[in-house]
């Protein structure tokens, strides 16, 4: 688990990319600023806050959202969120929003229109 997804996958939880900041704690959790705490459930396990898990390896959300690539690389969630990625440490969503690595502790998401 790494800050970056961690902050890309509250977006998509969340139902809405908007500008968001999500930091490593000092007690293994990933704190994003729109209220969602992140912590390994297990090896490839995300659990949040809210109580929605994601199984990383097959994009299933426990709250149902599922995610497929479509033919132009985007991967789109069930929810109508969609992202691409442009950088190793660079995410671009369908609304604009940007999410990148801010340091190695810290992502950040915000507008990049």
């Amino acid at each position: 688990m790494n800050v970056l997804e961690v902050a890309i996958y509250a977006l998509v939880v969340a139902g809405q990319p908007q500008a968001v900041k999500c930091v490593d704690s000092d007690v293994g959790t990933v704190n994003c600023t729109n209220g969602l705490t992140a912590s390994e459930e297990a090896p490839g396990k995300i659990r949040f806050s809210n109580g929605v898990s994601i199984d990383k390896a097959s994009g299933i959300f426990s709250n149902g959202i599922t995610a497929h690539r479509d033919s132009t690389g985007w991967l789109e969630f069930s929810n109508g969120i969609a992202v691409h990625r442009d950088s190793p440490y660079r995410y671009r969503f369908g609304n604009g929003y940007v999410c990148q690595l801010v340091e190695r502790s810290m992502a950040q998401c915000e507008d990049g229109r």
